[in-house]
């Protein structure tokens, strides 16, 4: 039930994006000074905001109440950076998006509490302006996150190639948030249930061909680009991804023998990367991204033409070429 115009360009979407952080901005706005400037440099470089995107998306596609999708955005958002802080302390990441992680300047222990700080702040905002039934989802996406999480924290450095485990940890650390954002904006607007699956399979289709892509970058993108060190940064990290994955399923005897060593020194992380970047996982890895935003756009095409449907077929283009 498309009620906007096709006409609406990416003028509209800027416009929008700018009105949800407004929303944080003036949620934020009375806390301490140092709150305030920990989470305004967080939202800065918080890249090009795909979730709060989705939400919007989705919002159009209905009867669009700007207050209400712009506060469930905003909250979608909180969320999203939320996980963001919390993942980057478990991992001792030192970067977030190119510039230095909240922990590495302020300690975990602040980092955490401003991550906890993000979480409740999301949904006070979810609470106040939205369905009762949208703070129910909140909360089962971010189980559904930590289960992301705890699966991948308690398999590090665990040899287990298996296809299914990695889909399972991805569809929870990512692909999950991608189907709430695109199914709040729907549910919200006033889409039937009918309409809110096709969006929240939209949404899983592209989250989980956007992580593939992803762990594809961590071997073959330029670090200056995905804002975090190259050369595996996931394997050093012992965490192990569809293209090596897939590389160690084609049988690669010298990557196994190299896998089943005790340490992985940076020249062997090296040597592993340059392998499996050339290997047939590389390529069926991409192929599995390329089904995931196959499926992904037949979905969308089941969406009534308009700006919503314009905007999700682009963007979902975008991501799985995408080389940061």
């Amino acid at each position: 039930m498309q009620t906007v115009s096709s006409s609406i360009t990416n003028i509209q979407m800027t416009e929008d994006l700018k009105q949800v952080r407004t929303v944080i901005d003036d949620l934020i706005k009375d806390t301490p000074d140092m709150i305030h400037d920990m989470i305004s440099n967080l939202l800065s470089c918080s890249g090009k905001m795909l979730r709060p995107m989705m939400v919007v998306l989705a919002g159009r596609y209905g009867d669009f109440e700007a207050e209400k999708i712009y506060s469930l955005a905003a909250a979608v958002e909180l969320l999203h950076n939320a996980t963001l802080v919390h993942d980057d302390i478990i991992d001792d990441a030192a970067l977030r998006r190119g510039l230095p992680a909240i922990h590495t300047i302020h300690g975990s222990k602040l980092a955490i509490l401003v991550g906890d700080y993000l979480f409740s702040t999301c949904f006070v905002l979810a609470a106040k302006n939205s369905k009762i039934q949208h703070y129910d989802s909140l909360a089962q996406a971010v189980a559904r996150i930590c289960e992301g999480e705890i699966l991948q924290d308690t398999g590090k450095f665990v040899f287990d190639p298996s296809v299914r485990n990695y889909k399972r940890r991805i569809a929870s650390k990512t692909a999950v948030l991608f189907s709430l954002s695109l199914y709040l904006g729907a549910k919200e607007s006033g889409c039937s249930e009918t309409v809110c699956s096709v969006f929240i399979r939209i949404g899983y289709n592209v989250g989980m061909a956007f992580q593939i892509i992803d762990d594809i970058l961590d071997f073959t993108g330029d670090p200056k680009k995905i804002g975090k060190p190259a050369f595996g940064h996931d394997l050093s990290e012992g965490i192990y991804t569809l293209p090596l994955i897939l590389a160690l399923k084609d049988g690669d005897a010298q990557l196994e023998k190299m896998m089943r060593r005790q340490s992985l020194s940076r020249r062997r992380r090296k040597k592993i990367v340059g392998i499996v970047s050339i290997s047939r996982g590389m390529e069926d890895a991409r192929g599995a991204a390329a089904l995931y935003s196959e499926r992904a756009l037949r979905e969308i095409g089941r969406l009534d033409d308009g700006y919503t449907k314009d905007q999700l077929l682009s963007l979902t283009s975008r991501l799985v070429s995408r080389e940061y």
